[in-house]
């Protein structure tokens, strides 16, 4: 009982999902004593805030989703050129290595369904209605749709992108790209979050993406 008790005053339920979301980044196998042993609390302590393991994952595969739109937002999509912006976001979300090997595993746990369902919550959030700037996904107003397409755009009227590239070609290959960069590092990392590691591969990711986009 002390264990659980213990457990509960280190952790409330937004932190074990957390918590959760590192385990499972790294065996997303894991059973729910695998990550109650490996966060550090009773596995009656996960039991209590989630009923199921099913439950869990939902809780995690929504926290990731929300994470990779937070760090998306803050690449500040809005200013300087086109190109420029979509460096920031492999900057952006190189910083939320977790998140992304739950988007790039074989068997995903954060699926385009979960950003869907994180987006109609944000939609309906207080003060959604009312917000005439960003929303939660876009750099604009709502139905200006997938913000790399909008930054893309941008890149094609402002020159920096090259503009006989299709723009959802465009976007998938940003996309697809910083999830070869990041599962490079994971698969070639010397050490635990090897940082030095993780620069090299952003920097490949850029490089990449600069010289595929750039204008000829």
């Amino acid at each position: 009982m002390g264990e659980v008790n213990g457990g509960m005053r280190r952790l409330g339920k937004g932190a074990l999902v957390t918590e959760a979301l590192a385990v499972l980044a790294e065996d997303s196998g894991a059973s729910m004593a695998d990550i109650a042993n490996s966060i550090g609390v009773g596995r009656t302590t996960l039991y209590r805030h989630f009923g199921d393991r099913e439950a869990l994952i939902a809780e995690v595969a929504r926290q990731g989703a929300r994470m990779f739109t937070d760090a998306l937002q803050g690449a500040r999509l809005h200013a300087g050129l086109g190109l420029e912006a979509v460096e920031r976001v492999c900057a952006q979300l190189f910083t939320v290595p977790d998140v992304l090997t739950l988007m790039f595993a074989d068997n995903p746990i954060i699926t385009d369904d979960v950003f869907a369902e994180v987006e109609r919550e944000q939609s309906a959030g207080p003060g959604a209605a009312s917000t005439g700037g960003d929303d939660a996904t876009g750099e604009g107003g709502p139905g200006e749709g997938d913000p790399v397409e909008v930054i893309i755009r941008r890149g094609q009227g402002d020159g920096s992108i090259a503009r006989d590239v299709p723009v959802e070609w465009a976007a998938m290959y940003v996309f697809l790209t910083i999830g070869s960069g990041h599962l490079y590092d994971v698969s070639s990392r010397s050490g635990d979050r090897d940082q030095s590691g993780r620069a090299a591969a952003l920097e490949l990711t850029i490089r990449a993406i600069r010289k595929t986009l750039s204008p000829t």
